[in-house]
């Protein structure tokens, strides 16, 4: 299955808000409520190109709306990924928009690799359930009784091998 970016270039004003229209319609179908909160931490996520840090989210609150907890910021982001909208990548210690437009996310996220680019900090969101399932035998075969919550593959991407391109 082919890779999914996480983190695609600056969307416009308008994917932004197809995305969110989206987001709000898997929340309903599964009845879960995207509250103006949480859709707005989404949205702010999204406008950091789909990856940002907590903190980096929260100052975006205050600018907005002042004084804000950080809690406030970190329930949304709960929120977010339980319905699995958002991902957590804890090599980047960062939150990265889960891309919506594969099939329904039906895949947990233990059924999600993401891959990391250690230069440029690119991740690319994979549900490779053949790839996964090899994991999860090698585990049990080396690791009897642990149990991969998620799958996080760091390296380089392509564009970090290109040569760059001469002037």
């Amino acid at each position: 299955m082919s890779p999914t970016n996480a983190s695609p270039p600056r969307p416009s004003p308008a994917e932004v808000a197809r995305r969110l229209d989206r987001a709000q319609a898997l929340c309903a179908a599964r009845g879960a409520q995207l509250t103006a909160l949480r859709r707005e931490v989404l949205e702010l996520l999204l406008l950091r190109q789909g990856s940002a840090k907590a903190y980096d989210l929260h100052d975006d609150m205050r600018e907005r709306h002042g004084r804000v907890a950080p809690t406030t910021v970190y329930r949304a982001l709960e929120f977010l990924m339980e319905q699995q909208l958002v991902h957590r990548v804890d090599a980047l210690n960062c939150f990265v928009v889960c891309n919506l437009d594969h099939s329904p996310h039906t895949h947990p996220h233990d059924h999600t690799m993401m891959l990391v680019c250690s230069r440029c900090g690119q991740v690319t969101e994979m549900h490779d359930d053949p790839a996964i399932e090899a994991i999860r035998r090698a585990l049990q075969d080396d690791a009897p009784g642990f149990h991969a919550t998620g799958i996080e593959i760091k390296g380089v991407c392509g564009a970090c091998q290109s040569p760059p391109a001469s002037s």
